[in-house]
């Protein structure tokens, strides 16, 4: 390839990226995949198809003008990229302020930084206003309903699937490579033979 081609494949790599990543984030304004209640999905969802169609647009431009440039390879490697990056974007950052226990407490002493809190303060703060106030347990509790981990068992209850063990499985077998404290993974101190 020479490095005048290099340099076109380049900005049209950075161009459709630059597009799509304003398209994708814009979309959170917009009702698009609105229906969707968990916010998790409703993102990856909206990556996928604006990494869809930003593979579409690379397409014509290779049908239209640049048939020796553009490979479908380049088609697929945009597509994959541009889903990778987002996913990892939208995961450590809307997801993890959506999710996040330390993104609320920081968020709470920055909104008062002329303060200070002994842990027993923030702990309560914590309870009453996000587990309490914001519903936190009970949004947790709906995703998992929606996805499948849990259900209804008709008497207002509710047992966990075999999808739910299985992710557990996942889990625990994650927190053993990485070497994390599994009382998280086994809350009551028990883990399944």
């Amino acid at each position: 390839m020479k490095i005048k081609d290099f340099f076109k494949l380049f900005f049209i790599y950075v161009l459709l990226v630059l597009i799509g990543s304003i398209g994708y984030v814009l979309s959170f304004k917009t009702p698009i995949f609105a229906s969707m209640d968990v916010f998790f999905y409703r993102g990856i969802s909206i990556i996928i198809l604006w990494g869809a169609l930003m593979a579409v647009v690379m397409l014509v431009l290779r049908a239209v003008k640049f048939k020796k440039l553009i490979t479908i390879r380049d088609v697929l490697l945009l597509f994959a990229c541009f889903c990778c990056v987002h996913v990892v974007i939208f995961t450590h950052l809307p997801v993890t302020a959506d999710r996040s226990i330390t993104v609320f407490m920081l968020g709470y002493m920055s909104d008062n930084a002329d303060k200070s809190y002994t842990v027993d303060e923030m702990e309560d703060y914590f309870v009453e206003r996000y587990v309490g106030d914001y519903g936190a347990f009970e949004k947790r509790f709906h995703e998992q309903l929606v996805t499948g981990t849990i259900e209804d068992t008709g008497d207002g209850s509710c047992r966990i699937t075999e999808s739910g063990i299985k992710l557990m499985k996942i889990y625990e077998v994650t927190a053993e490579l990485y070497g994390l404290d599994d009382k998280l993974i086994h809350p009551d101190g028990t883990e399944e033979e």
